[in-house]
């Protein structure tokens, strides 16, 4: 005979350190667990620093005038508007840009707490009020950011292509070929931004915060149902973000 199952109270609660394992072997166990403990700090911090780290990296390794440099002629609109400018004023253009590009980047630990507050907000409204799901704001505070460890992964091999690539070629909008709109040319900008969508770890992030819902659902919302609306739902503001970016 088989053992009765043990009632949700009784269940050992997971480490930290097994929360973020199970996150990449067994994300049921750890979702499942953020009933129990709805904390967020601690993947974020990883986050926050992989993303300090990347921006340090790029800082040193190609600079962020290069970065805008490379975008710039990317884009055959805007590098015939630079070209029509007084040279001083292109380098002061060039300069405030790369100046601000930086400060965003190293503001990356707010903008992921913010996407956070974004994501949990959303999601909170969307199954709540749409599946009926009974969801908590901290709970989902907790799923999205373990569901965005995945991104640490990335991270990590975009410092690696860093160092792999002529500084000059380096695309810091689409670094590694982890989506279909890696291999379409810049010349197509609605093209590369919509299967930018399709992105590896995009889909890996939407399963796990999928999986999450499931579990703090208790199964209500099953797992392939919450993919489909988070999925959509990204899809519609990928779509109208190529609409604007081709515009």
């Amino acid at each position: 005979m088989s053992s009765p199952a043990l009632p949700e109270e009784m269940v050992a609660s997971l480490s930290e350190g097994q929360r973020l394992l199970y996150t990449f072997t067994a994300p049921s166990r750890t979702m499942a667990d953020l009933r129990n403990n709805a904390s967020w700090w601690v993947p974020w911090l990883l986050i926050s620093i992989a993303s300090v780290a990347f921006c340090f990296a790029l800082d040193r390794r190609i600079g962020w005038g290069q970065v805008i440099e490379t975008q710039v002629q990317a884009n055959p609109k805007t590098a015939a508007q630079f070209e029509r400018m007084a040279p001083a004023q292109r380098e002061k253009i060039m300069k405030t840009q790369a100046a601000v590009a930086g400060a965003i980047a190293y503001s990356a630990p707010l903008t992921t707490l913010l996407a956070m507050v974004v994501i949990a907000g959303v999601l909170l409204g969307l199954f709540n009020f749409g599946f009926g799901a009974k969801l908590r704001f901290g709970e989902l505070m907790s799923v999205s950011a373990y569901s965005l460890l995945p991104s640490i992964l990335n991270t990590v091999l975009m410092i690696v292509m860093l160092f792999a690539v002529d500084p000059e070629s380096f695309d810091a909008k689409s670094p590694i070929a982890s989506s279909v709109g890696y291999f379409v040319p810049s010349t197509m900008p609605f093209l590369k931004t919509l299967l930018g969508a399709f992105d590896v770890f995009t889909l890996w992030q939407v399963l796990l915060l999928s999986i999450g819902i499931s579990q703090l659902s208790k199964l209500k919302v099953k797992t392939g149902t919450a993919f489909a609306a988070i999925f959509g739902l990204f899809f519609v503001v990928k779509l109208a973000s190529a609409a604007f970016s081709s515009m």
